[in-house]
């Protein structure tokens, strides 16, 4: 094998033309790895009918990379099917006829039918559970897309022996893909690179898993796959401390962070949308603040809709755009009316990315909500650095909070804290944002230099005494 051609197979449940949050980091590894003397060849998953596919984002894949895919099976839907089949599972026919209950059978009372429901109610909830619990640890050990495995692996193994592959790297989540890395590199015996975009067993927010059993499970697992991993990559130096912290037995040097970042091409299309963007900078305008992407659970975008009534009060006039997917449970522009701030809210639906990306280009500052983790950073984040606009950001102490602080980029509120919110608002109406980094955070999260650091990570595992060093 010569230093001047190594080949790697990349292994990514999700990637083009498939539509998800975690194939921009692996597409952009994809594109420059070859620039810096890896060869990717992509084993990635079939997308299932209803999957959301963008067949423009194979225009990126560059042509000489090869993907492979491989079809998901559940054999949980089967197995339900047959089960149902087997047991004779048929929908009770309702009654119509007065004095009878829904099933046919004659009323007995309105006390005695209130104590049926009442049980039948907590049979079910307790049926229901452990066919969760059941049909968690039969077919979604470490996730429902573990049923790619075997023929994944099969697969894997046949592009290792076509392609004289030196390096198997995997991505999650979701973390069956490394299970099926994990295998493909031990049967192989070849090194392997595992990389984490997102906490596995150790979320901030709780077990992902239904059964403590499954949890036991999977941290095993999360541990194998550690233990057998030549460099561990997290995607957050946080996320890096914790795993350290964690696997304190393995040695430091099997760890280390590359943080997402933005493609140099996306910068090309945003420097465009602002030299054409008609934002009017009149004095006593009201500051126009946008957050581009969806709200939900405990991105709360309430506690601002607070702020901004606050700030209205005190004489400061703040329009927040919310556009993207809005949680109905939050009612956002009741609330808003509500609150005698309909008029500054605007919640609008999701928007393709280049017509966002425009819309970006037309407001005065993001809002940027992460709220709850501390290990974790939107991609978001690196697409509103390109604006040179500044950031609200909704975050505990943390990986976003640490990024915004080190470039100067905006201000930090905890999430639900309306005056610190508030305040934060206030600083971002005044301050003068010439002062931030932004060409030093540009240069820090450029795709093209990240995957120089990858290419140098893979040189390590495969030549741990000839370490590339990254310009």
């Amino acid at each position: 094998m010569s230093d001047d051609f190594k080949s790697v197979l990349v292994v990514a449940f999700n990637f083009p033309p498939a539509v998800s949050a975690g194939i921009h980091r692996t597409l952009r590894f994809t594109r420059f790895l070859g620039e810096f003397g890896w060869f990717p060849t992509v084993l990635t998953s079939k997308p299932s009918q209803d999957a959301q596919v963008d067949l423009k984002l194979l225009n990126l894949v560059p042509v000489d990379v090869v993907v492979h895919d491989v079809e998901l099976i559940r054999p949980e839907d089967v197995f339900k099917a047959r089960v149902k089949a087997a047991l004779g599972f048929v929908r009770p026919q309702r009654s119509t006829s007065p004095g009878h209950d829904q099933f046919g059978s004659p009323k007995t009372g309105s006390g005695s039918s209130r104590l049926d429901s009442k049980d039948a109610r907590r049979l079910r909830s307790a049926a229901s559970g452990i066919w969760e619990k059941s049909n968690e640890l039969l077919f979604a050990i470490p996730d429902n897309r573990i049923a790619w495995k075997k023929d994944a692996v099969e697969r894997g193994l046949q592009i290792v022996r076509d392609n004289g592959c030196c390096l198997v790297y995997a991505t999650a989540p979701p973390f069956s893909s490394l299970l099926v890395g994990r295998e493909i590199a031990r049967k192989a015996n070849l090194p392997l690179v595992v990389d984490f975009r997102d906490p596995w067993t150790r979320v901030p927010w709780g077990p992902r898993n239904k059964s403590w059993l499954a949890n036991r499970w999977v941290a095993r697992l999360e541990r194998m796959c550690v233990n057998d991993a030549s460099k561990v990559v997290l995607n957050t130096r946080e996320l890096e401390d914790d795993f350290v912290a964690h696997y304190k037995n393995q040695p430091r040097g099997k760890f280390t962070s590359i943080p997402n970042g933005f493609d140099p091409e996306i910068k090309s299309r945003i420097d465009s949308h602002l030299a054409t963007c008609t934002l009017a900078l009149q004095t006593g305008r009201p500051m126009r603040l946008l957050h581009p992407g969806s709200v939900y659970r405990n991105r709360d975008p309430r506690p601002i809709v607070d702020a901004i009534a606050k700030l209205r009060q005190s004489g400061l006039s703040v329009i927040l755009e919310q556009v993207g997917f809005c949680d109905e449970n939050f009612d956002l522009q009741s609330y808003a009316v509500e609150k005698g701030v309909g008029d500054l809210i605007e919640v609008k639906p999701a928007l393709p990315h280049d017509q966002m990306l425009r819309r970006m280009a037309e407001v005065d500052g993001f809002v940027l909500l992460q709220p709850g983790t501390a290990l974790q950073v939107p991609g978001k984040l690196f697409e509103m650095i390109l604006f040179r606009k500044p950031i609200l950001a909704i975050c505990v102490p943390g990986a976003v909070s640490n990024i915004v602080e080190q470039y100067r980029l905006g201000t930090i509120a905890e999430a639900g804290e309306v005056d610190q919110i508030a305040n934060a608002i206030r600083k971002m109406a005044v301050a003068d944002s010439s002062q931030s980094l932004w060409d030093e955070a540009q240069m820090q999260f450029h795709g093209q230099r990240l995957t120089e650091e990858m290419a140098a990570v893979f040189d390590d595992a495969i030549y741990p005494d000839k370490r590339r060093v990254v310009s």
